[in-house]
């Protein structure tokens, strides 16, 4: 799921303090002035000899690196300014603006969990300071930790009440957390202080599509592309408005909003970057696709009374969130949602044919290590998770891995979420994700259409070579005949019946879903996403052929 693009709050420049040394004092003291004196009438080239010349006088001087720091950035050099500020806050480390400087540098070289750091530094350090609350809430949100990221926003509302960038972040973690009337207070706080304040703008669309104000979202939202807006935040304007006009049987326009906010999130992607590299690449589908028959064929044998986790697989856009809301309900499960477990085995064996070749000649107690670890991470997510309870790993791509998995966890069962592919392949690119190394492959349709090939080529495979170790949920079925389908799920699990996984709204509003399908499962179960593709079968016309043996192979017609 992406997020709206927010600007951090920019730094000050430091609070001289001379040193000691009485030969030296005056003269810095005089230079320092003049340094400070420079940068704040924007004369960076001055500012920056004279800094140069007080580190020549003494090295290590930490207000002159920390000013050096600040002019070089302004000059444009990041890689030069980032390593000085962080030998000044080496050297000073009890200083919150430079603490809050260094953040801004690392959030700007992309570091957001090292900026994140930086500035719950400062804002520990200078609890008092809105800017580090509102800088630590942006990059904690960049982070993933998107608690903490609402607890910075509403202290750093404490101490500001009139930042409207502030209001308006907060409105959009509110209503991706279905805290609807919360997040529609913040939303109008926002735009009586900023009327044109993109975040508050986009999130004021988004709660007029979830009440089915659908006229006021894409009256809104075509305002908004009408603003000059960054690249993220115009993709996500414009890919709002594709799902506001799908919603409006305008399916022409809404396919040429989708291929507008594709092209902008191509400005946002890295240059260079390549969806062949990467754990989620082609390059590792190729090689486990070519070690598939072997990997299928020679199982590890199970360890007796170890904890087995359950996988619930599938591509993402294929129900995997509704099941995870069903299971979430039930009180002898813990659902863990989309982390990286695997990192660390999958790094291991998955990037070589060599690894390959290592997982099926691995002994039992190389397994055994690799599954400590596992839980371990489960364990850093999941701080006291209850081990009586059945522990589900979700994570839609773990699809590709099936093969490795039933290596690393011989007796472990797989929930696999299937859906018409055409549907998948069309609701993934509709869908404005944050780019990673999976979901940039949904840039264009027919690197859609490739990659869910790939994945689900292997997909395919394994349900043919170990049926009874995974149990098939269509999503049509799902939202057909949900109670059938969910006691057929438990059945599989083991689990008794519980009347309270029909109610996965509920259960919705209790957790923060951070995946696109965060709004739709926190509504009765609707049928209106199925065969959507019909009408969008034209713009699919260049893949069917290519999704042609997986709508057969699944039973769609």
């Amino acid at each position: 799921m992406g997020g709206a693009h927010r600007r951090i709050c920019q730094g000050k420049r430091p609070v001289m303090r001379t040193p000691g040394t009485p030969s030296q004092t005056a003269e810095i003291h005089r230079l320092m002035g003049d340094a400070a004196a420079a940068h704040g009438r924007g004369d960076i080239a001055a500012a920056t000899q004279l800094c140069e010349r007080v580190l020549a006088i003494q090295p290590g001087f930490p207000d002159a690196l920390h000013l050096l720091g600040l002019c070089v950035m302004a000059a444009g050099d990041l890689k030069r300014a980032l390593p000085l500020l962080q030998q000044a806050a080496g050297l000073k480390p009890g200083d919150p603006q430079l603490a809050h400087n260094l953040g801004i540098a690392l959030a700007e070289s992309g570091d957001y969990a090292g900026a994140r750091a930086a500035f719950a530094h400062a804002a520990t350090l200078d609890p008092a300071n809105p800017d580090s609350q509102f800088n630590l809430a942006v990059t904690s949100e960049e982070s993933g930790d998107v608690e903490q990221a609402e607890a910075a926003y509403r202290r750093s509302l404490e101490l500001a009440p009139h930042n409207a960038a502030a209001a308006a972040g907060l409105a959009a973690l509110c209503e991706q957390r279905s805290a609807l009337e919360e997040a529609a207070r913040w939303c109008d706080a926002a735009l009586k202080l900023d009327p044109v304040d993109p975040v508050a703008a986009l999130t004021q669309a988004q709660l007029d599509f979830r009440a089915g104000r659908h006229g006021s979202a894409a009256t809104g939202l075509e305002a908004l592309l009408k603003m000059k807006l960054t690249p993220r935040n115009r993709a996500l304007a414009a890919g709002r408005l594709g799902a506001v006009y799908d919603r409006l049987d305008r399916p022409a326009e809404a396919w040429r909003m989708f291929l507008t906010a594709k092209a902008a999130l191509r400005e946002v992607l890295h240059t260079g970057e390549s969806g062949s590299a990467g754990m989620y690449g082609f390059a590792v589908a190729g090689r486990i696709r070519r070690h598939l028959d072997a990997l299928l064929a020679a199982p590890s044998a199970p360890s007796p009374g170890e904890a087995t986790p359950v996988f619930l697989v599938g591509f993402p856009r294929s129900g995997t969130t509704l099941l995870d809301q069903i299971l979430s309900g039930h009180t002898a499960v813990t659902v863990l949602e989309e982390k990286d477990t695997l990192q660390d085995f999958l790094g291991h064996y998955a990037l070589s044919d060599a690894g390959m070749q290592e997982l099926m000649g691995a002994t039992p107690e190389e397994l055994a290590a690799h599954r400590q670890r596992y839980w371990q991470r489960v364990d850093e997510y999941i701080p006291g998770r209850p081990r009586e309870r059945l522990f589900v790993d979700k994570l839609p791509l773990n699809t590709l891995f099936i093969p490795l998995l039933l290596h690393l966890f011989p007796a472990t069962r797989f929930i696999f979420a299937l859906r018409d592919p055409r549907d998948v392949v069309l609701s993934c690119f509709m869908q404005t994700f944050t780019l990673n190394e999976a979901m940039r492959h949904f840039l264009t349709l027919e690197e859609t259409a490739d990659f869910y090939a790939a994945v689900m080529d292997v997909g395919q495979r394994s349900l043919v070579a170990a049926p009874r170790r995974i149990h098939r949920v269509r999503y049509e079925d799902l939202v057909g005949g949900t109670e059938g389908e969910a006691r057929k799920l438990l059945a599989f699990l083991g689990l008794d019946w519980e009347p309270a996984v029909l109610d996965f709204q509920a259960t919705a509003k209790r957790r923060r879903i951070n995946t696109p399908s965060y709004h739709q499962v926190a509504r009765p179960i609707y049928g209106d996403a199925r065969e959507r593709w019909r009408r969008y079968e034209a713009e699919l016309g260049p893949v069917m052929e290519k999704l042609k043996p997986f709508v057969e192979s699944f039973g769609y017609k």
